[in-house]
């Protein structure tokens, strides 16, 4: 018997409306027949190769102090990176029925592969608050004691 991936159970229980389990199992296997179709050899690595395109590697973690909020880069493991592009791609296609939505989640994937279409735009809007928190986040370095040393013997030649 074959046992599900992970990954696989993951994205099916993300199709998966109202509990039907077997019909969101049906979708995502008529999606990896679709790409074997469409001349894809291998469409599991295929598929996974495109969700490793919309994963994103780091978050943005935003804790309140009182009334002030603090942004804090985070690093994301793996399941947490392809809950956000399952995410994103279920927000994407959107309410569709079976038909369309097998054919456009087929679409957003070969575009993902390619590292173009929206969801990979959406990782890097991600990528660019955490650039954001990373600017709030950075601490000044200090500079070593020869340095102050040198900059008060230099005020006092001024003075």
């Amino acid at each position: 018997m074959y046992k599900k991936k992970k990954f696989e159970t993951r994205f099916i229980n993300a199709l998966m409306k109202e509990g039907k389990y077997l019909k969101a199992e049906k979708i995502y296997y008529t999606i990896l027949n679709k790409l074997k179709t469409d001349g894809i050899k291998k469409p599991y690595s295929f598929l996974r190769k495109a969700f490793i395109n919309m994963t994103p590697v780091m978050g943005v973690v935003v804790k309140k102090r009182g009334a002030r909020e603090f942004y804090f880069p985070k690093y994301l493991d793996q399941r947490l990176g392809d809950k956000y592009a399952i995410k994103w791609l279920i927000k994407k296609i959107g309410q569709e029925k079976s038909d369309q939505l097998i054919l456009k989640i087929q679409k957003e994937l070969i575009k993902a592969y390619k590292n173009q279409g929206d969801i990979v735009k959406e990782k890097w809007e991600l990528y660019k608050s955490v650039r954001f928190a990373v600017s709030l986040y950075k601490k000044k370095s200090k500079k070593s004691m020869f340095q102050n040393l040198l900059k008060k013997r230099k005020r006092r030649k001024w003075l």
